[in-house]
């Protein structure tokens, strides 16, 4: 039809939707842009400088997928909630394309290429070949299972076609997320309010320092031996290396190992202030645990790459547990002062400041003076109060979302006071704002609570560049699978219908078991979980049950954590580590004021010096 024989009223609606469509593009457009930005800061500060930008950039994309999942999830309840007599609008379609490619890709990411990536980094072969087929091999479990379910799902597609192969996939990482997000919430929702609460007494938190830092103190001497052990090890293969049998792939696989033996020597001298151990290596006929050279003294190469290895292993738990114990000590030190009110100077914030930007900032006498009036203002009397008051918000915010998670399977009534929020649009700003406060908590809380239990064993997020490559990834695919279970259990607690999301996600529905009721009925266990962790039982129903992996790593157990010896070792141990940290300071100054020698500096402030030129 020519325009002009469009009825008037088409042509409005023609541009409602050209308009509204526009709109809601460039709505994700800025968020996508918003996300990518926040997990490319996010990335940098924690990533380590020597990162391969393979792995850096999976890892950002599994941040940026997963914040995008969390991000459009309010986007898409509005939608919902602002549809006309259940009729999709123009912008709904573009969420229903967005939660395709997002979750797919997230899907693909966590599951395959991840933990592919994580053992190709930890692995020992010195060829990318090698490595490739060391991480296939190390995944062989997880390639068998898939192998299993494939064939179980191709005979159960023969019996009966009505189930894809998209609903098996989404109901099989919903379930291992659901099952994962309920233990993690149900600690969560119970630690976290009373973490902040406790924060707020420095006392309190000394204790428990004092008795955590006995602990962490004993690993990180044991991951320095054990690192040493292996650097002993790569000697001894370097030292028997016979010239004579010359080999390509020998030489090179000699080479890689002379490099990370280098590396990881310097870590060491970095880490125990220079000292050598006297403990003997372990020489002889015989490589890394125990395993035979082959003939004619010529070391296997599968023997040099277990080495290689076990060495880049031990080299990484050494750094881990040394940035766990710095970060201990900090808080130690920081609680300390603050429970003797010994509030830093001017000065001491100055010197204090690595930022360039911030230097700049406060550049100016009353710049650093107005600054230092608000850390004091903070640390006398906004900080024991704000802490106190965000616990208590967050406790009530945990006993809304567990009383919603226990009626969540009745369709006739409920107590999910979340549900309230959402019995109509409150418009767009307002209804992004009460999806977002509380779907936030609830990936804190999990995600918080995934680095208090052992079951991570060394991951972690450690600041200033101290984060390595198998830890980056771990991270990433630990949010990415956890995000959209999260979000699919965040719309039935507010109880929400017709969104795009919960369409693509009903697929799971048909699955026998893991579809339908099991997303309803299973998260009340988060509710008994919580209750235990409020009487204070969770620690020693875990420890009958032999579920030792998911006790909260660096929490006291027991009456040991109350004796007086612990605490007296704990703070015998900090206030080690602040006399230290003075006599380093004091000869740094000395240094640079010209004062002091080269040969009078320690052997960890040399090294760290020479870091820092690049020789």
């Amino acid at each position: 039809q020519p325009p002009s024989a469009v009825p008037r009223s088409d042509a409005t609606r023609i541009g409602q939707g050209v308009m509204e469509l526009t709109g809601g593009a460039e709505f994700l457009f800025a968020g996508a842009i918003a996300v990518a930005v926040v997990s490319t800061g996010l990335i940098h500060h924690f990533a380590h400088r020597e990162v391969s930008w393979l792995s850096f950039l999976t890892s950002l994309l599994g941040f940026v997928l997963s914040f995008s999942i969390i991000a459009l999830v309010p986007f898409d309840v509005w939608e919902a909630l602002s549809a006309e007599d259940g009729k999709k609008g123009h912008s709904q379609v573009l969420v229903d394309s967005s939660w395709e490619l997002i979750y797919w890709a997230t899907f693909l990411l966590c599951w395959v290429l991840c933990p592919l990536l994580i053992e190709y980094e930890a692995a020992g072969d010195f060829t990318v070949y090698g490595r490739f087929r060391a991480s296939l091999h190390r995944n062989a479990a997880w390639c068998a299972g898939y192998f299993v379910a494939g064939v179980l799902m191709l005979i159960w597609f023969t019996v009966d076609g009505g189930i894809g192969l998209r609903a098996w996939c989404i109901a099989a990482s919903n379930a291992w997320g659901l099952l994962l997000s309920t233990v993690l919430m149900g600690y969560g929702l119970v630690a976290v309010p009373r973490h902040l609460w406790c924060l707020a007494n420095p006392s309190e938190q000394l204790a428990t320092s004092y008795c955590n830092a006995v602990a962490l103190d004993e690993a990180r001497l044991s991951t320095q031996y054990e690192l040493h052990e292996y650097i002993s090890e790569a000697r001894s293969e370097v030292a028997c290396r016979n010239a004579h049998m010359w080999d390509a792939s020998l030489e090179k696989a000699f080479g890689i190992l002379q490099q990370t033996l280098e590396e990881c020597e310097q870590l060491h001298c970095e880490l125990t202030n220079g000292a050598q151990r006297s403990r003997g290596a372990r020489r002889g006929t015989h490589g890394c645990g125990g395993l035979p050279r082959g003939g004619g003294g010529v070391p296997h190469l599968e023997t040099l790459g277990d080495l290689h290895r076990s060495l880049k292993q031990a080299g990484l738990e050494a750094r881990r547990a040394a940035c766990r114990w710095n970060g201990l000590i900090h808080r130690c030190l920081r609680l300390e002062e603050l429970q003797e009110q010994m509030y830093p100077s001017a000065g001491e914030l100055a010197a204090s400041w690595q930022d360039s930007w911030v230097r700049v900032f406060c550049s100016s006498r009353s710049a650093r003076s107005i600054w230092h009036a608000i850390i004091l203002l903070w640390l006398q009397v906004l900080r024991p109060r704000v802490l106190r008051i965000a616990g208590g918000l967050c406790g009530v915010l945990s006993g809304v979302i567990v009383l919603g998670q226990m009626t969540m399977f009745s369709e006739s009534w409920s107590l999910s006071l979340l549900a309230l929020l959402f019995k109509e649009c409150h418009g767009f700003w307002l209804t992004q704002a009460c999806c977002i406060v509380p779907l936030s908590y609830m990936v804190c809380t999990a995600y918080w609570s995934v680095f208090r239990f052992k079951i991570t064993g060394w991951y972690g997020l450690y600041p200033d560049h101290n984060t390595d490559t198998s830890s980056l990834l771990w991270c990433a695919s630990i949010l990415a699978r956890l995000a959209a279970p999260l979000c699919y259990h965040f719309l039935f607690l507010i109880r929400v219908e017709r969104t795009a999301f919960q369409e693509m996600m009903g697929q799971m529905n048909v699955v026998p078991v893991l579809g339908g009721s099991f997303n309803e009925v299973f998260p009340v266990l988060v509710g008994f979980i919580c209750l235990c962790n409020l009487l204070n039982v969770y620690l020693p129903l875990l420890q009958i049950c032999g579920l030792d992996a998911l006790v909260a790593e660096w929490a006291p157990l027991g009456p040991a954590a109350d004796s007086g010896d612990l605490l007296a070792e704990g703070r015998r141990l900090v206030d080690r580590e602040r006399r230290r940290r003075i006599e380093d300071r004091s000869l740094m100054e000395l240094h640079d004021r010209g004062e002091g020698e080269r040969q009078f500096i320690p052997l960890r402030l040399q090294i760290a010096s020479l870091i820092e030129d690049g020789t």
